[in-house]
């Protein structure tokens, strides 16, 4: 088989295998009682799951059309947030508890798998050569936007009547911590999130001189 052939198929598993873990926390939400939009919108709160739904597309659309069919600054983007998602959840964030064993196997996936493996994907079949040392400032643009997007969610969402965080995540709390504390976590984490795009983008020239 030719290089192409094992760059879609690969890709085919890493999408379907991100998309189909959706489903057990979606299935969770509605097991609860909740509406099928209100599911949706609940689990749209998490960074975890807004970017395994972009890995999910990107990675069909590659194994659909082909590794040319994805610029070489959506995919570097999209590799690099999957990479956060596992640094933060394993260095920062708890274990969660699940219920079935659909539940742990989504969230392994989602948070150890796809931060292992897309990466790899990246590196082994990615044509290298073609991101810009200004690629981190537009990749960086991501997880800002998350940040506005949660902040606007918050201003809406009352304060929970059991003592539950209005937040996805404790770093972003400003009920509990205040905005100065929150604006240090969120510096550090958007510092290291481009000090990541940098040496990505090292990483891609030394690969494509390697080529």
């Amino acid at each position: 088989m030719t290089r192409e052939g094992w760059a879609r198929i690969t890709a085919g598993v890493i999408g379907a295998a991100v998309l189909l873990s959706l489903i057990p926390p979606l299935a969770k939400a509605l097991g609860r009682g909740e509406g099928l939009f209100e599911a949706i919108w609940g689990l749209l709160r998490w960074f975890t799951i807004t970017t395994n739904l972009l890995v999910g597309l990107v990675f069909t659309r590659l194994a659909w059309r082909g590794r040319d069919s994805v610029g070489p600054v959506l995919l570097g983007g999209t590799m690099l947030a999957i990479v956060l998602v596992g640094m933060v959840f394993n260095l920062l964030l708890p274990a969660l508890p699940h219920q079935t064993l659909w539940d742990a196997l989504g969230d392994r996936i989602h948070h150890v798998v796809a931060p292992i493996v897309v990466p790899l994907w990246w590196a082994v079949f990615t044509p290298h050569g073609r991101l810009r040392w200004t690629a981190p400032l537009l990749w960086a643009l991501y997880p800002l936007g998350y940040i506005a997007y949660t902040f606007v969610r918050v201003a809406f969402t009352p304060v929970a009547s059991d003592g539950h965080s209005r937040y996805p995540y404790f770093f972003m709390d400003l009920d509990r911590f205040g905005p100065g504390t929150v604006v240090l976590n969120l510096v550090g984490i958007s510092a290291g999130f481009i000090v990541a795009g940098l040496l990505s983008v090292a990483l891609d020239r030394r690969l494509a001189t390697r080529g």
